[in-house]
């Protein structure tokens, strides 16, 4: 299938395209307009998909329960962190399905991903290499393999180039995903999470819970700690190590984009005081500084923005779809 590129301004739009693989929210830390350009494509039942941003961005969400991805670590997206780990160079990212995702990307970050429909990698797992599939993929984990990593993200990175239907690298499409399943099981031995990575991710999926159900009346560290059974020292320490940021300003940053969201929603609408005060925003001169310095414009300028994301080929909904389908 003709690869997909689309090219995004605004983390609204970059969410609304990857909603439809799975459930993410996009967040960004730097402000100005985003510019984010996401290329697809379908290959032998699989979903080949690379990305571009130009902002620092924090992604929290859980994945498709459906599809098992991997991610080669390249220099141009290494010092990213995923679940509080530093990611290196030559590294190989295996990520479990519908397992949570906590990430955060710094600017200039570019990587190309494949996820592979769990149906298709159990048969190839089973049948070439004699493996239980759940003890490959039931645990997201770490493989350290410069030359992997290297040869994979050639491999995605032709496929993403390729136009129409043809071979890849002189095989046919449909040895696709055997072939990086291959590449992949000749790797070096894997890291698995360590118990403390397990539990501040615990840490912070209950405390991102009730924020999330309080953005109106965000709750306190005090409350924070309750629902998440630790102490102040181990929240703040969790939010940072995943996130990158304290719970506060975490909790500031999705109320302001969700304040965002709602303005773009209500964009023929006046009235974006009343919408402050309906997030708690008591303040609406302190709302227009903090809105304009994440977002590089002001409440009042978004509302006047249409800002339609950019297709430079084909829809980027039927390419997903045909993918995962």
């Amino acid at each position: 299938m003709p690869n997909n590129r689309m090219r995004y301004s605004s983390v609204e739009m970059l969410q609304g395209a990857f909603s439809q693989i799975g459930e993410y929210e996009f967040t960004q830390s730097a402000p100005g307009r985003l510019d984010a350009l996401v290329t697809s494509t379908a290959i032998g039942g699989c979903l080949v998909y690379g990305s571009r941003v130009d902002r620092s961005l924090v992604i929290t969400g859980q994945r498709p329960a459906d599809c098992w991805t991997i991610a080669p670590i390249t220099a141009e997206c290494a010092d990213g962190y995923y679940r509080g780990s530093q990611l290196d160079c030559g590294d190989l990212l295996l990520l479990d399905p519908a397992g949570e995702v906590f990430q955060h990307f710094r600017p200039g970050h570019s990587q190309n991903v494949i996820s592979i429909p769990l149906p298709l990698a159990q048969r190839i797992i089973q049948a070439e290499h004699h493996a239980l599939p759940e003890e490959i993929w039931g645990q997201w984990r770490v493989k350290s393999d410069p030359r992997v990593s290297l040869e994979l993200d050639g491999m995605l990175r032709r496929a993403l180039a390729a136009q129409g239907p043809t071979s890849v690298d002189g095989h046919s499409e449909d040895e696709f995903a055997g072939r990086v399943i291959a590449l992949i099981q000749s790797s070096c031995a894997s890291e698995h999470p360590r118990p403390g990575v397990v539990l501040r991710q615990r840490i912070v999926a209950r405390a991102q819970e009730l924020i999330h159900g309080r953005l109106e009346n965000p709750p306190t560290i005090t409350e924070l700690c309750e629902v998440s059974c630790c102490s102040r020292r181990a929240l703040f320490y969790a939010f940072q190590s995943l996130l990158g940021r304290s719970p506060g300003a975490h909790i500031k940053m999705l109320r302001l984009h969700e304040a965002r969201r709602r303005i773009l929603k209500r964009r023929h609408q006046r009235g974006i005081q009343q919408l402050a005060f309906e997030l708690g925003f008591k303040h609406p001169g302190q709302f227009a500084i903090d809105y304009a310095r994440t977002f590089g414009e002001s409440p009042s300028e978004t509302g006047g923005y249409a800002g339609p994301s950019v297709c430079i080929e084909t829809p980027q909904r039927a390419i997903l779809q045909s993918a995962v389908a």
